[in-house]
């Protein structure tokens, strides 16, 4: 037999006030509540807890006295734990662990995390990259508290805010002759000699959005970073496609880049943040809302290429 945490605090009660009327009115129930559930104790424990004088009220049996201690720090130490809990939720300390898919990422999350930082000195962030699946199954998992990923089948287990629809463009070198268009179609750019980001989910789509010309594809080199593809580009290798751009930083291979909207497609990808459902941390909100702002604002524009650029 069990013994619920409300017949414990019961008992406690009891032991402590000496009377079940007393222990009744302390805790704002009937006395019979207080007798049921010294009841339950002895018959949970298997021994008589306390002697009970009519008129005098209970005392602690020596078995009595022992459980009396050890529930009294059981209670203490849920208690305790209730309490930090409670100032995990709502306080700005801690650690707050972000798990991330957008390669990207290191353009734009310093500049978004850093305020917070600067303004709570208690709070650590731990920052994690990973594939859109490993940064899903990490929040699943516990393992973080929020995840930036692209949202593509909706899983009833994370929560998503969506911050920024990415469509998708071209890169080549800025002295290329396409570079003088304003746009380019997706036939173009297959006749090129294409860079491709190789990323898990990103290689599928690219490669059906560049099928869908009809056009022999030319790919010359393939990279899995972001970085990688920016300067095999200015190089002057071949062309590639990507959805989101860092802001006005040049490639390590040094030479000028353009940035094109591919005109004949709406294709494009939904940068979301991700969390598990339910009250949320502060520290977890702060972090939400500050990514919101910043992508509604004008820094976030920068990060996409749109027709109407």
């Amino acid at each position: 037999m069990t013994l619920s945490l409300r017949a414990m605090r019961y008992l406690q009660a009891a032991l402590q006030y000496g009377t079940i009327t007393a222990a009744a009115e302390a805790m704002h129930v009937a006395p019979s509540a207080i007798a049921s559930a010294l009841n339950q104790a002895e018959d949970a424990f298997g021994m008589a807890l306390v002697t009970r004088a009519r008129a005098k009220g209970v005392f602690p049996t020596s078995a009595g006295r022992d459980v009396q201690r050890r529930i009294d720090d059981l209670l203490e130490r849920y208690d305790a734990l209730l309490a930090d809990v409670s100032d995990l939720q709502s306080g700005l300390s801690g650690t707050l662990s972000i798990g991330f898919n957008a390669p990207i990422a290191p353009a734009f999350l310093p500049e978004i995390c850093a305020p917070v930082l600067a303004a709570h000195p208690e709070v650590t962030l731990s920052f994690n990259e990973g594939d859109n699946a490993s940064v899903q199954k990490g929040l699943l998992d516990g393992q973080f508290d929020v995840i930036l990923f692209v949202a593509e089948l909706p899983n009833p287990q994370i929560a998503t805010q969506p911050l920024v629809f990415a469509p998708t463009y071209c890169l080549c070198p800025a002295d290329h002759p396409i570079a003088a268009r304003k746009t380019v179609s997706v036939a173009q750019l297959a006749r090129e000699p294409l860079i491709l980001l190789d990323r898990p989910a990103a290689r599928g789509y690219y490669m059906d959005l560049l099928e869908q010309s009809g056009e022999d594809i030319h790919i010359v080199a393939t990279a899995n970073s972001t970085e990688m593809v920016r300067s095999l580009v200015a190089s002057g290798i071949g062309v590639s496609l990507l959805n989101m751009r860092p802001r006005e930083v040049p490639p390590y291979a040094g030479r000028e880049i353009c940035c094109l909207p591919v005109s004949d497609t709406s294709s494009g990808v939904m940068l979301s943040l991700g969390y598990a459902p339910g009250p949320k941390r502060q520290l977890v909100q702060l972090f939400i809302d500050k990514c919101i702002a910043f992508c509604e604002g004008p820094e976030g524009a920068r990060l996409i290429i749109t027709n109407d650029r």
